[in-house]
């Protein structure tokens, strides 16, 4: 009980730190050009998290076509939730211009879930490697609540439903945390890695079919794929000092 104790405490603090981006973007009134490039810079640290952390042990431990399936599948359930949220927000007209991109946000909450996991499978390992976890992860994910509060923001969202969601944010690093020590600790390595190529699948195709999309909704912005490249950056730099 005292370490699952230990591991509530290190997922709140990768919790708080995520969730600092969202009352920044609250205080400050950011332009349309700053959300396209924090949003390019978002796309970069979810693409470095998949080539990073999440791919490499699936493919080096998995079974070759069970991880390429989950990958695959992974993909397709993002697609298909895109797919059905914008026929059923279609569906209602007075929704209008301010219809949100469900996708984005429901992909970035994902995001944070599987961070919360990662958190929690690296708890089972040591309660050190659950630290240094989430102190990358943490830091790396407060830019994702940033731009997903600004794009809200700039989309229409009420500041109540923008409250509920930066507290969804904390929720999910903290929930997602707590499964991954107390539930998946026990399954075998392979479950483990199926979920984790899944996931890579899932994300991977919410940075091509959502998040770039967003980001270059009014055009191609100026020098934006330097604010990509620097998103992967970050997230290597955070791996290799922390980690």
């Amino acid at each position: 009980m005292n370490e699952f104790a230990v591991v509530v405490g290190i997922a709140a603090l990768a919790a708080f730190l995520t969730y600092l981006g969202a009352p920044a973007a609250e205080r400050f009134a950011v332009s349309d050009k700053v959300v396209n490039g924090a949003l390019q810079f978002a796309a970069g640290i979810i693409v470095a998290l998949v080539a990073l952390s999440l791919m490499p042990p699936a493919v080096r431990a998995g079974s070759p076509l069970t991880m390429t399936l989950a990958f695959f599948f992974g993909g397709t359930l993002f697609v298909l939730l895109g797919y059905f949220t914008s026929k059923k927000l279609a569906a209602t007209p007075e929704m209008g211009a301010n219809v949100v991109s469900v996708g984005l946000f429901v992909g970035i909450l994902v995001d944070m879930a599987i961070d919360g996991v990662m958190i929690g499978i690296g708890s089972t390992l040591t309660l050190a490697t659950g630290l240094l976890l989430a102190l990358s992860l943490g830091s790396s994910a407060a830019p994702l609540a940033f731009v997903t509060i600004a794009t809200a923001k700039r989309q229409g969202m009420s500041k109540e439903h923008r409250r509920l969601l930066s507290i969804s944010f904390f929720l999910c690093v903290l929930v997602g945390a707590m499964l991954g020590f107390l539930v998946l600790r026990d399954q075998s390595l392979e479950l483990r890695l199926i979920l984790v190529a899944l996931a890579s699948g899932f994300l991977t195709t919410m940075v091509t079919q959502t998040i770039i999309p967003e980001a270059n909704r009014e055009g191609e912005p100026s020098l934006a794929g330097i604010l990509f490249t620097g998103g992967i950056a970050l997230y290597a730099f955070l791996s290799l000092v922390l980690l």
